[in-house]
């Protein structure tokens, strides 16, 4: 069986575990609807029950089909490489936004046709309030700071390091954060975590702040590589949505979180002067890759550094993405896991007499 094009391994895996759960999902809402159409078709069912029991099967069909189509939307944007252009970071949030709009749009179609049922009707819009409606705002936002041309890993040979701009930074952080707060559950991820040397983790201040000429080596990557490495993609996007808002060309000495980090000015090959976290590190070198201008050094007459750098830039933001697209889904089967248990626990007659709040 041929892999996928373009999935890394954590691509695949999580590929895999999304048809199983997606096919858990499918096949339970199925069984409810086999069990539903066999009362149906037995001889000693009342009319009143049939109908009932009739009404429960489109329901569950409706639902069925936002369970299915939800993965499918969001599947192709696992696999980030270090060509990944920055506008089509834009685009994976934008494809985020609209899944979001889609999925409630089927779950208020369900409803005008099914609201009768109170239980149904009020577990459906607190999932949208609640959930839905936040992560597509902060898809939105996102896509307003993603907004910037060339590649994520833009390293060149003799080429300066650039400051990302700030207003294309605060977006992003601020769309993150918002689907962040939503799709981590409390206390996953750190952005306080590291691991490295200190030493490594100062050094790579050079990466952002050196000249072509002279700076952006192979160590330099290797520090980065490893910074970003150790931690996980939860704690890079804790340190992201921890970020306080910047301003551009800020003193690399003074860029202390992941938004200032990416908008540091180039400043002679500095290193940093004061211990960073590695989370905090992985975030800004992914928030600088991702937003306009950003642009990391690499060193004179050595491809083979700029390669380095890209890749481990690509690793930082496949890091943040993956976990963040994972979340979401997630936290969306989670929703509807609890719609499907609330369509289970509808009783006979309930929908006569419910009261729905318009």
């Amino acid at each position: 069986m041929k892999e996928k094009k373009g999935l890394g391994e954590i691509g695949r895996r999580e590929e895999r575990r999304e048809g199983r759960v997606k096919g858990r999902i499918v096949m339970g809402i199925m069984m409810m609807m086999v069990m539903m159409v066999m009362g149906c078709n037995s001889g000693g069912v009342k009319d009143a029950e049939k109908v009932f029991l009739s009404e429960m099967v489109n329901l569950g069909k409706g639902f069925m089909e936002v369970f299915v189509s939800f993965g499918d939307m969001i599947t192709g944007t696992l696999g980030i490489k270090a060509d990944t252009k920055k506008e089509d970071i834009g685009k994976y949030f934008s494809d985020i936004e609209k899944s979001m709009q889609t999925t409630k749009v089927k779950l208020r179609e369900i409803l005008e046709k099914n609201g009768k049922y109170e239980k149904v009707r009020k577990v459906v819009e607190e999932f949208i309030s609640g959930t839905v409606d936040k992560i597509e705002a902060g898809a939105k936002e996102a896509v307003s700071g993603a907004t910037g041309v060339g590649a994520i890993g833009n390293a060149k040979a003799n080429e300066d390091a650039k400051p990302a701009e700030a207003g294309s930074v605060n977006k992003l952080v601020k769309g993150i954060r918002e689907i962040v707060g939503v799709v981590l559950k409390k206390g996953e991820g750190n952005s306080n975590a590291t691991k490295t040397e200190e030493a490594e983790r100062k050094s790579i201040g050079k990466l952002l702040s050196g000249k072509g000429a002279t700076d952006g080596e192979e160590k330099h990557a290797a520090a980065a590589s490893a910074s970003i490495g150790s931690v996980s993609g939860a704690d890079i996007l804790q340190a992201i949505a921890e970020s306080v808002e910047t301003k551009d060309n800020v003193e690399l000495d003074q860029a202390a979180d992941a938004a200032s980090i990416a908008v540091a000015k180039k400043d002679a090959a500095a290193d940093f002067q004061n211990e960073r976290k590695d989370a905090v590190l992985a975030a800004g070198i992914a928030l600088r890759a991702m937003a306009k201008n950003g642009k990391f050094v690499a060193k004179k007459d050595e491809d083979k550094s700029a390669f380095a750098i890209n890749g481990a830039v690509a690793s930082a933001v496949n890091k943040v993405l993956s976990t963040l697209v994972i979340a979401i889904r997630n936290k969306v089967d989670l929703g509807l896991k609890e719609i499907n248990k609330v369509l289970g626990e509808i009783k006979q007659g309930e929908g006569s007499v419910a009261k729905i709040n318009e």
